[in-house]
């Protein structure tokens, strides 16, 4: 039977055909390439080590409060508020940023007395917290301890405590992490030789927890007769010591 296909047809379809296996063969390589080089080592070692460091916290944070009593609302309401401005505009003058002064609780409410069984309000009673990040108290503590007084000096009765910790935490834990990663890579290389092993490169790394101590100093609180401050104080000395930066990492490494 005659062929009634043309030449060129059948010409290009066979070329088209031979670049399809090829193009087919190549794919199939590469796949079976990537594979082997996403396999793990078959023989591989895990360790597990921590790694701590000692860091003096640079940053304080202070939660000073105002608590007022009176008669009405309004007196209750214009007290609170003009102490609790007067001790802000304090810590500004001290250096403190606007945006490192944070209100972190406010509350207005009636007192009640219920001997008559009705809730009779006797009075009122308004708290307000304020929340101050104090910065570089690694260096000095001076700021601190005045923001501490004076608040006091300037109607505070409520010093909540003071909290130390870290304006950049992340520094300080890599800091751990690596000295962590320089302990396992030691650990493992000791099981290595005690088994006749050579170590090879790292296969994978893992984070398994992390801990940073937050020690709490100076924490009282005081109130005066209707929530009126204390008597002028004594500037507190107040030191915020050193934390334990502590970070445990898992490594697997190649041996041979």
């Amino acid at each position: 039977m005659e062929n009634t296909f043309p030449k060129w047809l059948v010409s290009g379809l066979g070329g088209l055909l031979i670049a399809f296996v090829a193009l087919l063969i190549v794919q199939q390589g590469y796949n079976l390439k990537t594979v082997i080089k996403n396999q793990k080592p078959a023989n591989t070692i895990s360790v597990s080590a921590e790694g701590k460091i000692k860091s003096i916290p640079d940053l304080a944070t202070v939660t000073i409060g105002v608590m007022s009593q009176g008669a009405t609302a309004t007196e209750v309401k214009d007290s609170n508020n003009k102490k609790i401005n007067k001790i802000i505009d304090f810590i500004k003058v001290q250096g403190v940023k606007a945006e490192d002064i944070t209100t972190s609780q406010f509350s207005f409410y009636p007192q009640q007395d219920w001997q008559t069984g009705r809730g009779t309000i006797i009075g009122y009673q308004s708290d307000q917290t304020v929340s101050v990040k104090v910065k570089g108290v690694d260096k000095s503590q001076e700021i601190l301890e005045k923001v501490l007084d004076g608040a006091v000096n300037n109607g505070a009765n409520q010093i909540q405590g003071v909290s130390f910790g870290f304006e950049n935490p992340e520094s300080v834990q890599q800091e751990a992490r690596k000295l962590a990663i320089d302990n396992a890579k030691a650990k493992a290389q000791g099981l290595a030789q005690e088994a006749g092993l050579t170590l090879g490169k790292v296969v994978s790394i893992a984070e398994t927890n992390s801990g940073m101590e937050t020690p709490v100093y100076y924490g009282s609180t005081a109130y005066g007769i209707g929530g009126g401050a204390m008597d002028k104080s004594v500037a507190p000395n107040v030191e915020p010591g050193s934390q334990d930066i502590t970070e445990t990492m898992i490594v697997v490494f190649e041996v041979k």
